[in-house]
């Protein structure tokens, strides 16, 4: 876990560099590839070493900033955050309990406080908790805070998918850290490439364009229950529309504006778990 107070110093570079970096220096946290650029996260300044790396690399380096960890990620409370009764708490408090996830982000996304993360949490705890559901997939986990509490809700068979490695290597610490491993599954690469299998429940938290692409691909109508978030109100039209089209319903819908989340499931086993038409 980031010390709250520690400084961040975060390298934003045009293109995307190789990840692992070669010959990083101690204070690496980490590589984020986003859309042709990457963000390299220190814990002290580096600017010799990325300015030889973009050398070595014909990159640009675009920008630099530099923050609190605290004003970069908002951190778990005291005593851990409570969704739904299960409560997130920060590795070095040592104060676990049945019912408790030990998270540490680092500097991804999946601290618990975003709206969309809650609403996730809370419709996978009324889906699962009905029995119904045993195996789950989470694209763009993230620090694996879906896939954890999956986990911790008694689901057999968990994947977590990320196309970043920085995510990977958070979702992997804190899968270990709960004592997960034989459980969930960790793997890198784009969520289409593992639409192949089928699950009960899938975890969609994603950008607008990643999910408008999973939605019209034939597979996505293998798996029985999506949940989908990260969009807005325009572009959750959008995607449910495309999910009808697939068959399914769209049986739950929440706004924390101006973040949307839904529900769509195969008609049957909504039936089947809810006794619903």
């Amino acid at each position: 876990m980031i010390d709250p107070e520690a400084w961040l110093f975060i390298y934003e570079i045009e293109n995307e560099l190789p990840n692992p970096l070669p010959d990083a220096p101690k204070s690496l946290i980490g590589v984020w590839n986003e859309e042709n650029f990457t963000y390299v996260f220190f814990l002290e300044p580096e600017d010799r070493y990325v300015a030889d790396l973009c050398s070595r690399f014909e990159m640009i380096v675009s920008s630099r900033h530099d923050m609190k960890y605290r004003d970069w990620q908002e951190g778990l409370p005291e005593g851990g955050l409570n969704i739904c009764g299960i409560r997130f708490v920060p590795d070095h408090e040592h104060i676990y309990d049945s019912n408790s996830i030990i998270l540490d982000p680092s500097v991804v996304f999946g601290d618990g406080n975003h709206p969309t993360t809650r609403t996730c949490v809370e419709f996978m705890v009324e889906i699962i908790n009905t029995g119904g559901v045993k195996s789950a997939i989470d694209f763009g986990s993230g620090s694996g805070i879906l896939s954890l509490v999956a986990g911790k809700l008694g689901l057999d068979r968990v994947v977590a998918v990320d196309r970043n490695l920085l995510a990977v290597q958070s979702t992997r610490k804190n899968v270990s850290l709960n004592g997960m491993t034989e459980i969930i599954k960790t793997c890198e690469g784009e969520a289409r490439i593992f639409m192949e299998d089928r699950y009960d429940l899938v975890l969609a938290n994603l950008p607008f364009t990643v999910l408008r692409d999973l939605a019209v691909l034939k597979e996505a109508a293998k798996n029985r229950i999506w949940i989908v978030s990260g969009i807005n109100q325009e572009q959750s039209e959008i995607l449910k529309t495309l999910f009808v089209e697939q068959g399914f319903v769209i049986t739950r819908e929440r706004a924390n504006t101006p973040w949307i989340t839904f529900v769509a499931a195969e008609k049957n086993i909504w039936s089947e778990l809810f006794d619903e038409t």
